[in-house]
């Protein structure tokens, strides 16, 4: 998000009405170029009423993100945390800048967000949150294969403790509330397979709801439909530090400190499911959980089937 564009989002994100004759003179421009500013804010998914001779509010205030705020909250030592106002997608960006170990990058908005599969991720501004966390692991990437779903319950379990709310997760890590989707996560690797290795972790919720989110092509939710009152930067800080004390253990004792922990959380446990694989036609089956490597069993007519999360994706019939 350019510097102008932050300085006018910074200013209606106290919720309260303002005039396009004040905000010009507060920020040194034209009326004109406060209506295009807006109109580039609007073109983000920024919900913004009003004109400019009315006055233009936001529907709520928005807690910016404040890398000091995230930063004073943290228990777990050596970690950096970088906030920025507009980026294409936070885990691009970790990727792009050698994927620094143990940093944190928390944006206001993303502007080319991604999910699991290639997806697109909507993600407008002050509606939710959205970072990423770059890892190092002394395991190779054979080693990783359940982090998907480590990052997954770390997400879930610290929601719940932050906010009450019943948050489960969708094997391997979407998010829900329900049967309505919340958020997902997005892990991507790189390195040896037999020696370190780096990971990216993107977590995106919705804390919120959106007009923008009218697009979105499943049920979903927002964490302030099911919570009282959300604090943003406390909110970062939990999950940063959930994550990076998760990835330590993850790293010394594997997956073994995680497995039992899944089975209170299992969106799909004794669901019926519709398994989709690229080629091969689709298959109906019922979730009985997982296995000790973070492969999703499957009752299909009196067999069993255990699948990796690379290879299919599943959908609750």
């Amino acid at each position: 998000m350019k510097p102008g564009l932050f300085d006018l989002y910074a200013r209606l994100a106290d919720g309260e009405r303002h005039n396009g004759a004040a905000l010009a003179a507060e920020l040194g421009i034209t009326r004109a170029a406060v209506w295009k500013r807006m109109q580039a804010l609007r073109d983000m998914g920024l919900e913004i009423s009003g004109t400019a001779g009315d006055g233009y509010r936001l529907p709520r205030p928005v807690e910016l993100l404040d890398a000091e705020a995230i930063r004073s909250r943290l228990a777990t030592p050596g970690l950096t945390i970088e906030v920025a106002g507009a980026v294409d997608s936070t885990n691009a960006r970790l990727t792009e800048s050698g994927s620094p170990h143990r940093h944190a990058l928390l944006a206001e908005c993303q502007t080319a967000g991604r999910g699991r599969r290639g997806r697109g991720w909507l993600s407008p501004p002050g509606s939710g949150l959205y970072l990423s966390l770059a890892w190092h692991f002394e395991s190779g990437l054979a080693g990783l294969a359940p982090l998907s779903l480590v990052v997954g319950l770390t997400v879930a379990e610290t929601l719940r403790n932050v906010s009450g709310a019943g948050v489960t997760v969708k094997w391997p890590n979407d998010l829900f509330i329900g049967d309505a989707k919340l958020g997902g996560c997005l892990v991507e690797l790189g390195g040896a397979a037999e020696g370190p290795c780096r990971a990216v972790i993107g977590v995106g919720l919705n804390l919120h709801a959106s007009a923008a989110m009218g697009a979105v092509d499943q049920p979903w939710t927002a964490l302030a439909d099911h919570a009282d009152a959300i604090v943003r930067n406390g909110l970062a800080a939990a999950l940063v530090d959930g994550l990076a004390a998760a990835m330590d253990v993850f790293d010394r004792d594997g997956f073994d400190a995680f497995f039992e922990r899944w089975p209170a959380f299992d969106a799909l446990a004794e669901r019926p499911v519709r398994l989709i694989r690229e080629r091969d036609p689709s298959v109906n089956a019922v979730a009985i959980g997982i296995d000790g490597s973070g492969r999703l069993k499957l009752r299909i007519g009196n067999g069993e089937l255990a699948v990796a999360s690379g290879e299919v994706s599943v959908r609750v019939r």
